[in-house]
């Protein structure tokens, strides 16, 4: 068995339990949509252009709703690259980010615009983002969280998301 296989089992494994738990258990969705940005980016390559700098750059847009869970991500790593976390971003900053979580109250179209065919991985939990040229979409249904993925706007941003993450995706959308 493959390293990333195994990271993709793990993934699997503790995005269901965490939902599973926290759905149940406390409401904190915001602790689960944590853990999904995490895994995301142990399954995702950047070109060399955009992977040269020494830090993972996790942004989000004002008022992101993921509160004090998104701290816990401050010491992690991906290899040995630490995930840097960058809050209120906006403007031509996001172009610095690996990953922008982009908030319900933003909007999203003007900045998807803005970072379109850049090599940076938009995410947001609005409805219908990734029919809005977004890239990954988290969605809820039965009290679960997963996720969406738009592929043909990953390719052109030139963005590889793994195999093992795009079966793991709810749905994926393609423009053609």
């Amino acid at each position: 068995m493959t390293l990333k296989r195994c990271y993709l089992i793990l993934f699997l494994l503790l995005a269901t339990a965490i939902a599973d738990q926290a759905f149940a258990e406390s409401g904190n969705e915001e602790a689960v949509k944590t853990a999904f940005l995490y895994n995301f980016f142990k399954f995702i390559d950047w070109p060399k252009a955009a992977s040269t700098e020494k830090v993972l750059n996790l942004c989000t847009t004002n008022d992101d709703h993921l509160g004090d869970s998104l701290w816990v991500l401050k010491n992690k790593t991906i290899g040995n690259t630490p995930i840097f976390i960058r809050r209120g971003i906006n403007d031509d900053t996001l172009k610095t980010c690996h990953m922008v979580f982009i908030s319900g109250s933003n909007n999203d179209e003007v900045i998807i615009k803005n970072l379109k065919g850049l090599p940076i991985v938009t995410v947001s939990d609005m409805p219908g983002f990734i029919d809005h040229g977004g890239m990954i979409g988290l969605v809820r249904a039965d009290n679960r969280l997963s996720f969406e993925i738009n592929i043909d706007t990953v390719n052109a941003s030139s963005v590889h998301i793994g195999t093992q993450m795009l079966k793991l995706a709810k749905r994926i959308n393609t423009e053609k």
